[in-house]
């Protein structure tokens, strides 16, 4: 017989019980599925002997390379990445890889839901050295099964004085211009480069190659050159693997902050002849590497103020640009010189290479106003017998460098040209600098003073 007194247990006690035994189940699976985690290796000892990391000098002084090892079945990895003395550069490497390392994991496991599959990851790091500057490359291969892989780059480019990251704007000194110059650099060494020819994709080049900064994140500094790092399939079809340019310092040196130019020398610097027993003053004002949209017609403007006739050396890259800006040059009564396409060191390069430069020049000045250059400036006075038999017209170099490339500073301007003055001097310039153009009028109004006479470089030279 029921007991009339005994309570009978309600419906939500059993879901309550129901709920607990599930609670602690879900608990139970989660800490099983901990141990063979290899985002959680330190869980039980099994999984401790799976995954290891390792310190290791490099030859880098200040430069740790770490080494992150998981031998987990399902998802095996074996990560590097440098280590320095800078606890922000650090953070930003590690986070980097932590999120690389995330992404392998969470990828794996929505494919291990269905399928039985092994995936693999490997982060491998690169160091180059350029003075005090160290830039590590990381190549990141991912294979998630037989059909998804990928490999893609991150780099980084540490100032080793200071602890700071330098971006592509810093190594451009913030110049859009320069900007613009150096991404048609860089993809037209991709389209001539033999090696991509079968598999570079057109558009997506241009895409990838537009003057905007973010588009150029992936580079390294070498010692004399830079490189520029694309991603598999990024540039070209995924068989051609990582695409790289790399592209010598010199031939982009105008474009880059001083920090970054190298300092080349003159192998023909002109040696002024003595002008003993006359009492005529002459200099030639020349400005190299432009022109440029704004600087160009501030410095034409101060030339006209002083009335000073000066010489203009141009890249054709960027007279073919502004074609209106070459003919004002020239309607203004200056000379106008050629001073090749891409600014490359001549003496590196085959004769037919040398024609090129010069010749593609002459057809942007022709194009401009109607008539050929007068004379020609080799980049960075780098010339030999091959450069002169090469091009048809006088070659000039300098015989004042005002170092405006390197300092970008108007007050250094006039101290250098002072310093150095002498009579039938020819001044290098650059009229791509906003610097030189701030600095010119005191180095104007002091020859003006001391009564010199400003020629065009081809009507100084016989005086040389």
């Amino acid at each position: 017989m029921t007991n009339p007194y005994r309570k009978r247990r309600g419906p939500w006690i059993d879901l309550t019980l129901i709920g607990a035994i599930g609670f602690l189940g879900a608990i139970i699976v989660f800490l099983t599925f901990l141990s063979d985690d290899p985002i959680f290796p330190h869980s039980d000892k099994t999984s401790a002997k799976e995954h290891t990391i390792t310190e290791e000098a490099s030859k880098f002084p200040g430069i740790k390379i770490v080494t992150d090892r998981s031998d987990n079945k399902k998802m095996p990895y074996t990560v590097q990445y440098p280590l320095t003395e800078y606890e922000a550069f650090n953070k930003e490497i590690t986070t980097y890889i932590e999120r690389s390392k995330q992404y392998y994991i969470n990828m794996m496991r929505l494919q291990q839901e269905t399928k039985k599959l092994t995936g693999d990851l490997t982060i491998t790091v690169e160091t180059f050295e350029h003075d005090h500057y160290y830039s590590f490359v990381l190549t990141n291969n991912m294979i998630l099964n037989a059909d998804e892989k990928q490999t893609t780059v991150e780099t980084f480019l540490i100032d080793y004085e200071t602890g700071g990251l330098i971006d592509i704007r810093a190594l451009l000194n913030k110049d859009l211009e320069s900007l613009k110059t150096f991404a048609a650099h860089i993809q037209s060494e991709m389209l001539k480069n033999p090696a991509y020819k079968e598999y570079v994709l057109e558009k997506e080049l241009a895409f990838a190659t537009e003057p905007k900064w973010r588009l150029f994140k992936h580079f390294a500094l070498k010692n004399d050159s830079l490189i520029i790092y694309f991603n598999e399939g990024e540039v070209t079809k995924p068989e051609a693997g990582i695409p790289v340019v790399e592209i010598p310092l010199s031939f982009i040196n105008p474009l880059l902050a001083s920090d970054f130019q190298i300092a080349m020398q003159s192998e023909n610097t002109i040696i002024p002849k003595s002008d003993k027993g006359s009492s005529k003053k002459r200099i030639a004002l020349t400005f190299d590497d432009g022109p440029h949209p704004e600087v160009t017609k501030q410095i034409l403007a101060l030339l006209e103020k002083y009335n000073a006739k000066a010489t203009f050396f141009m890249l054709g890259s960027r007279a073919q640009y502004y074609p209106g800006l070459v003919r004002q040059v020239r309607d203004s009564g200056h000379e106008i010189g050629n001073h090749t396409w891409t600014h490359p060191v001549l003496t590196k390069m085959s004769i037919t290479d040398i024609e090129k430069e010069y010749n593609s020049t002459e057809e942007a000045i022709i194009h401009a106003i109607g008539e050929n250059s007068t004379v020609f400036r080799p980049p960075y006075g780098a010339i030999n017998d091959d450069v002169r038999n090469a091009i048809p017209c006088k070659s000039v170099n300098w015989t004042i460098d005002t170092l405006d490339w390197k300092y970008r500073d108007s007050e250094k301007l006039f101290p250098m040209v002072k310093e150095a003055l002498h009579n039938n001097a020819i001044v290098l310039m650059h009229d791509i600098h906003q610097s030189t153009a701030d600095g010119l009028e005191p180095v104007l109004a002091y020859l003006q003073k001391e009564g010199y006479e400003f020629l065009s470089v081809s009507e100084i030279l016989p005086y040389h």
